[in-house]
C-alpha cells in the first residue's frame, strides 16, 4: 500500500512538473519573441529613422525563424511597429523601458538570433551606420552574445 501510495504522489508529481515545464516554455518563448522585437526596433531606430528597407527585413524574420513559428505574426509585427515609433519619439525612455523588455533573451540561444537580425536590420539600407553598429554592439554585450561579424554569433561562456 505504501508503495502504492509513494508511486501514485512521484506520478502525480511527474505530471504536475511536465505540465508546469510546458506552460513555463510557452510563456518564456512568448516574453522572448516580444523581447526580439523590441531588440529590433531598438536597432531599427538607432539612427533616429525608420526605414522601409529595415521594416521589411524584420518582418521577413519573422516569418522566417524556427523560435517564431507559432506565435501571431501579425501581433509581432504591431508590437515591433509601436517600439519602433517610441523609440523615434523618446529614444532615452524607451531604451530604459526597452532593456527590461528584452532581459528574457539573455543567456538564450534566441539571443544569437536577435543579434543576428540587429545586424540584418543595421545593413538593410545599405548603410550600417556608426549609431546602429554601436547598438548591436551593446546588443550582445547585454545579452551574452559574441559576434565576430553578422553570422559568427554564438552565445558567450
Amino acid at each position: 500500500m505504501k508503495k502504492g501510495i509513494g508511486g501514485m504522489f512521484a506520478s502525480t508529481k511527474e505530471f504536475l512538473e511536465s505540465g508546469m515545464d510546458k506552460v513555463s516554455k510557452f510563456f518564456i518563448s512568448d516574453d522572448v519573441a516580444k523581447a526580439s522585437m523590441v531588440l529590433a526596433a531598438w536597432i531599427t531606430a538607432a539612427d533616429g529613422k525608420v526605414k522601409d528597407s529595415e521594416i521589411e527585413e524584420t518582418e521577413k524574420f519573422i516569418h522566417e525563424v524556427d523560435f517564431l513559428k507559432d506565435m501571431d505574426k501579425d501581433k509581432l509585427t504591431k508590437e515591433y511597429r509601436k517600439w519602433c515609433k517610441q523609440f523615434v519619439k523618446d529614444p532615452d525612455d524607451a531604451l530604459v523601458y526597452a532593456l527590461t523588455e528584452i532581459t528574457p533573451l539573455i543567456h538564450r540561444p534566441e539571443a544569437v538570433n536577435a543579434v543576428q537580425l540587429a545586424f540584418r536590420i543595421a545593413k538593410a539600407d545599405n548603410d550600417a551606420s556608426e549609431k546602429e553598429m554601436k547598438v548591436v554592439n551593446k546588443a550582445c554585450h547585454f545579452l551574452g552574445v559574441t559576434c565576430s561579424g553578422e553570422t559568427g554569433c554564438v552565445l558567450a561562456d
